[in-house]
């Protein structure tokens, strides 16, 4: 269940599966109040369970009614005012999503118990930035065709041509998550996490980190190193460093960076992982704090030089879980992605700025995302909204109310009048929201009245950062281990740092398709002629257009002045079409 999006139970460390009842009763958990009978189709199983945990155990449920819920989700996707983020790059949209993944990854997915010990199915299950979404159970484990032979360098894809042969759309490009390898469903990815094809811009991120992985370990092999030994080298290398991007390139622009440099310094307070212990996700952090990143979607993206204004849905169309790539078994050469309309390239040196440098939505409680128009969500009425299934889940799971938590943190707490703001006053003000909020929902008003939507506000900032402080101290490889003093090796625009753009230099990959192709020159101006006697419509346009038989396009281009194309009068001026 940890790798479908629609996951409707959790295991709680100290309660148990929440929505367990509901399950077996082959009731849908978190549509309560539109309920609907299915078979129920999961053994809950708490050796094989993914661990989640509270942070505020102590804060009383907030439950509210769910029709109200259903309501107030429905108009955050009908919201039109949309507005962008003014420097935020929309491809941290995805780096966010692609991490997502990581922390929520499950190693043991699919594998018997018998050849698991509860060690590993305890280390399996739990959150960790060790990039196991890339790396799998590591080659020596893996079943899957994650590696080359060599068991050192990650597999990559082809794209299939589709263009004229001298142009790159015509070429076999190596810009695919590698494919083929399932005879049920060839288009299927063979990547450790198959959600990483779910839509085509969390692929490209997929794809860029193992090329990342692969370039790491051609440096590494110049030193000499070999084998598992060169492997286990570079899987470090690139895991301190993705973690640096996390910790040190995408949190300060999302969360308020004092309060993450406070959580850094002085330690998460509410999310405590000892020595040895593995940690849980808090679901604070997964149902409301992190669902932070459904606001940013745009529905829109300038995505590379064939498709300057692609729709949301198509980026769903090219990947391998969500999609049928249109009939092709990989990704067609025109559609990788160009990385200098999703990252802000504008800083190096020799890289041509790009047409439209795409810029995330604002952090708001007005949603983008249309999954109404996407093929796996059709028929599903209310649960086709994404607002509504975050709003259910989290009454599903019982969170605290966001002004409940703002007060036990000692944050300054939204006032009805901040909360109800804007255009969803009438229904949170009607169902008491604007004095008891879902946890999601304030979260992103805190973003609203605090930041402008450039950052989440105090609550949402706090849980993010102690999360993720948290994570990395519990990962297998840590920046933040011992004295926390680890300082990136790479190369990178400015030494002891390493961002995302480091990362995508360092790949030199940034836009396969090369450059635009020049616009088409703009037609001429029409001709203007001064009518004289003795002409015609028929003489003028043999004179003009080249065949007498024309003479109704001039006729048709000048109908405010001419009546009946028999008649014309010297001095008239004409307007002459270009043909």
């Amino acid at each position: 269940m940890t790798r479908q999006h629609g996951q409707t139970f959790y295991f709680i460390e100290g309660e148990g599966f929440v929505g367990e009842e509901e399950i077996r009763a082959g009731l849908r958990p978190f549509s309560a109040g539109i309920r609907t009978a299915t078979a129920p189709s999961v053994i809950l199983d708490p050796e094989r369970a993914f661990r989640f945990s509270r942070m505020f155990p102590m804060l009383p449920s907030f439950r509210p009614d769910p029709a109200a819920l259903i309501q107030l989700g429905q108009a955050m996707e009908e919201t039109a005012n949309f507005t962008d983020h003014p420097d935020l790059p929309a491809g941290f949209t995805y780096f966010g999503q692609f991490l997502d993944h990581d922390i929520t990854f499950d190693k043991t997915e699919g594998m018997p118990d018998a050849e698991l010990s509860p060690e590993e199915i305890i280390q399996g299950r739990s959150p960790s930035l060790d990039l196991d979404s890339v790396y799998g159970r590591g080659p020596e484990l893996e079943e899957k065709h994650l590696y080359e032979a060599d068991k050192v360098r990650l597999r990559v894809g082809p794209t299939v041509a589709v263009g004229a042969p001298n142009e790159p759309e015509g070429l076999i490009l190596p810009n695919d998550l590698p494919r083929g390898h399932n005879p049920e469903k060839f288009i299927e990815a063979t990547i450790g996490d198959p959600r990483n094809d779910e839509n085509l811009a969390v692929g490209q991120t997929h794809l860029a980190f193992l090329k990342f992985h692969n370039i790491v370990v051609a440096q590494l092999a110049e030193l000499g190193l070999e084998g598992n030994a060169l492997f286990e080298r570079a899987r470090r290398m690139v895991t301190l460093h993705y973690q640096w991007i996390v910790l040190y390139d995408f949190l300060p622009r999302v969360i308020d960076p004092t309060i993450l440099q406070g959580v850094i310094t002085v330690g998460p307070q509410f999310l405590r992982i000892e020595p040895g212990e593995e940690p849980a996700m808090p679901v604070e952090f997964s149902v409301a704090a992190y669902r932070f990143g459904h606001s940013l979607i745009r529905d829109t993206y300038s995505w590379n030089r064939n498709f300057p204004a692609a729709e949301l849905s198509l980026l769903f169309t090219f990947a391998g879980v969500s999609g049928n790539m249109t009939g092709f078994n990989a990704l067609p050469a025109n559609w990788p992605v160009d990385w200098r309309r999703l990252y802000d390239f504008k800083d190096v040196p020799g890289v041509p700025p790009p047409p439209t440098l795409n810029l995330t939505r604002r952090i708001d409680t007005a949603l983008a995302l249309p999954l109404k128009t996407l093929p796996a969500f059709q028929g599903q009425e209310e649960m086709a909204t994404l607002a509504v299934r975050n709003l259910l889940r989290g009454r599903l799971l019982g969170l605290p109310s966001g002004q409940a938590v703002a007060e036990f943190l000692g944050e300054p707490v939204l006032s009805p009048a901040q909360v109800s703001q804007g255009p969803h006053s009438t229904l949170l003000i009607e169902n008491q929201f604007d004095t008891q909020t879902p946890l999601w929902y304030y979260i992103l008003k805190e973003a609203e009245v605090f930041n402008d939507g450039q950052r989440l506000g105090p609550v949402g900032s706090r849980l993010v950062a102690e999360t993720f402080v948290a994570l990395i101290q519990g990962s297998q490889h840590s920046i933040l281990a011992a004295n926390g003093d680890w300082r990136p090796t790479l190369p990178s625009l400015r030494p002891g740092q390493f961002t995302m753009v480091d990362l995508l230099l360092l790949v030199n990959d940034l836009n396969p398709l090369g450059a635009e192709r020049p616009l088409p020159p703009p037609p001429p101006p029409p001709q203007i002629y001064i009518v004289k006697p003795g002409d015609t419509l028929s003489s003028i346009a043999a004179r003009f257009l080249g065949d007498a038989r024309h003479w109704r396009i001039i006729f048709d281009a000048n109908r405010d002045k001419i009546s009946n194309p028999n008649i014309i009068e010297p001095g008239m001026e004409l307007i002459i079409p270009n043909i």
